[in-house]
């Protein structure tokens, strides 16, 4: 399944890069200058794939992770380590939401 190709780090990598790319686009804009319509449908698509390939990639890290509890030799401190990975990653997801939400909002208002 091709969902199973989608890793954390591919998604990582793959924000860093579109944050980058937006960087250098949106800094060689003045404040009195529009972006071609071209360029913001491909920021919404990109953007929007991103948001749908995140929580995938930190589902399918977790529940890798999760299921190793039981063959770690140290299970306490892996326990307690995924369990601040986990609130990470479900702080991110919320940040994510909201930063998403808030936008469409203030968009289409």
């Amino acid at each position: 399944m091709t969902l199973s190709r989608v890793t954390l780090g591919k998604i990582a990598f793959g924000w860093a890069i579109f944050l980058w790319s937006a960087g250098m686009v949106l800094l060689n804009l003045g404040s009195h200058t529009r972006a071609h319509p071209f360029v913001k449908a491909i920021i919404a698509v990109v953007d929007t794939l991103f948001l749908i390939g995140t929580p995938i990639a930190l589902t399918s890290y977790f529940n890798r992770a999760w299921r190793l509890v039981a063959t770690v030799p140290n299970r306490t401190a892996y326990v307690i380590w995924l369990s601040f990975e986990s609130i990470a990653g479900a702080g991110l997801l919320g940040i994510l939401a909201y930063a998403t939400i808030s936008f469409a909002i203030g968009h289409f208002r």
